[in-house]
């Protein structure tokens, strides 16, 4: 079977980050072909050999119409008929083990699509970090970002694109499913951010990079705070140190890549906020009883 990866990564320095060469690199063995997809500027002299050396191809493009917006650039290049399974992929995430338990699963699934994860929000759909697209959805999902390709809204982008394009294809009778399912919950939070630690125990091999490095909008903070989510990001890599027997990424390069961009004081708010929402329904509660 000929499969492809395109991943879309987003960078301004000229060496390609630990997290995202480890991503790389570990998921390689799974596909036929990679390319990476990324911003236009120079890279450094050892990227390009990591790449080489990876088989991997690169195309860079103007940024522009967020991953969906690579992902249309990168399917305008490549024969897409060629394939028999076409994989999207982003760097919105930090692979820090061997994806096994993932590919296992997905060479058993009878899905016409596959996800990590899955989502209620809006409209039932996979989370667009990592979607694989097998034969039969291959031209109905090439069609669809032909129709709308670039889109710089991100609001367009989640609605018509990351929502839109699962309910299209489920409308026209294709089966989706995720790997590390949360179909049970209803409600508006993200499942990987709500569920996270779930999520880890379960197996799940990658955990958002937002968790990691602070890297949060202002409006996810208080998002965030009414999920009463620990913003710790040691909090998480002790749960996946504990239950991950198998080799992991070094996450104290990972954390190199990137400096917090949050400092303590952030922290400190945000938890005080995350607690007042709390001790405010506590009480709320109370007072319905």
């Amino acid at each position: 079977m000929k499969s492809i990866c395109l991943y879309s990564s987003y960078f301004n320095q000229p060496s390609i980050p630990y997290y995202v060469r480890f991503y790389l690199e570990t998921i390689a063995p799974y596909f036929s072909e990679i390319l990476f997809i990324t911003n236009d500027k120079e890279l450094d002299e050892d990227s390009l050999y990591f790449l080489n050396i990876n088989n991997i191809a690169i195309l860079k493009v103007k940024n522009e119409g967020w991953d969906f917006g690579m992902w249309y650039k990168a399917l305008s290049q490549i024969d897409s008929s060629q394939y028999q399974q076409i994989a999207l992929v982003n760097d919105s995430c930090v692979l820090f083990k061997k994806p096994t338990q993932f590919f296992n699963w997905l060479s058993q699934s009878k899905a016409d699509v596959c996800g990590i994860t899955d989502s209620n929000a809006i409209h039932y759909h996979l989370q667009s970090y990592f979607l694989v697209f097998n034969h039969k959805a291959i031209p109905d999902m090439v069609a669809y970002f032909n129709k709308y390709q670039l889109l710089k809204d991100v609001g367009e982008v989640i609605e018509i694109y990351e929502v839109g394009l699962c309910k299209t294809l489920i409308d026209k009778g294709f089966k989706l499913e995720a790997c590390y399912s949360s179909k049970q919950y209803n409600g508006e939070f993200s499942p990987t951010f709500y569920l996270a630690e779930k999520l880890l125990k379960d197996g799940m091999p990658m955990i958002k990079k937002k968790i990691l490095f602070h890297s949060y909008r202002k409006p996810e903070l208080f998002t965030l705070a009414r999920m009463n989510f620990n913003i710790n990001a040691d909090y998480y890599i002790n749960i996946i140190k504990q239950i991950t027997k198998e080799s992991l990424i070094d996450f104290d390069k990972v954390k190199q890549d990137q400096s917090s961009s949050m400092n303590a004081l952030d922290k400190f708010v945000y938890n005080i906020k995350r607690v007042s929402i709390l001790n405010y329904r506590k009480l709320k509660g109370k007072r319905h009883d």
